[in-house]
């Protein structure tokens, strides 16, 4: 048999295919947006900017300054002062332990000593400079205007002992269960820093409101790991002992 013998009968049994003037069962064609359904569209994007707006642009000196250090290789610093800022630990223990030198010089003046990880040693360590141990945490730094960022909050370890007490004790701690009112009182050697646990009915009295769900979410992204530490080289420390510490 001819392969074309059954053909006409395969065509028959074929679905038609359909031509431009079979309108009868052919799907309702979409017309063309009108100007008016355009200018409806734009609208609606507008209010919609409109009312995002607020998440994109910011006001106010808090705003400011988590803008200018979002892209800093550094971890932002809590800065504690006379005057007393509110806090909320994020995690209840430190992110990072470490030891750090500190030198009197132009430029930066604190170091990580690097004794543990070196088999050289630390030269800083062996020119003679003692380095202190330093323990630090992520924060949120509360504001006033609800632009809260985070901070480390670092501390050495007359400080640690305390905010240990704080996680453990039954009535405070953990520490991230509550807020806190910090600053520093005294100078130099006889400076102290102070610690007042504030609960979230407290935050009203500081013109501040608690953290929703949503900002924690946030901050939680923002904390730092113990990568964000600086460790200098060994040749690096060592041109820090010629250059400074070297009589």
């Amino acid at each position: 048999m001819s392969r074309y013998d059954d053909e006409e009968e395969i065509m028959e049994d074929a679905p038609k295919r359909r031509y431009a003037d079979d309108e009868d069962d052919a799907p309702a064609r979409k017309a063309p947006p009108t100007r008016a359904t355009i200018s409806d569209e734009e609208d609606e994007d507008d209010n919609v900017a409109k009312a995002n707006a607020s998440r994109v642009i910011k006001r106010g000196w808090a705003a400011a300054e988590k803008l200018q250090n979002a892209n800093s290789p550094y971890a932002q610093r809590l800065r504690v002062t006379d005057e007393q800022i509110i806090i909320k630990f994020l995690e209840d223990a430190p992110y990072a332990t470490y030891k750090q030198h500190w030198v009197e010089r132009s430029g930066q003046k604190s170091f990580t000593c690097i004794a543990d990880i070196d088999d050289r040693g630390c030269p800083l360590c062996k020119a003679g400079n003692r380095p202190t141990m330093r323990f630090a945490f992520n924060v949120a730094l509360m504001s006033k205007d609800g632009d809260h960022s985070v901070k480390s909050y670092e501390v050495g370890l007359r400080v640690i002992d305390q905010l240990k007490n704080f996680d453990q004790d039954p009535r405070q701690g953990p520490l991230s269960k509550n807020y806190w009112a910090v600053s520093r009182s005294g100078k130099g050697a006889t400076s102290a820093t102070n610690h007042q646990m504030l609960r979230d009915r407290d935050l009203e009295d500081w013109d501040t409101n608690p953290l929703t769900d949503s900002e924690l979410k946030t901050l939680m992204k923002e904390i730092y790991g113990p990568e964000i530490i600086q460790i200098q080289s060994y040749k690096d420390l060592m041109n820090i002992v010629v250059e400074d510490l070297d009589d």
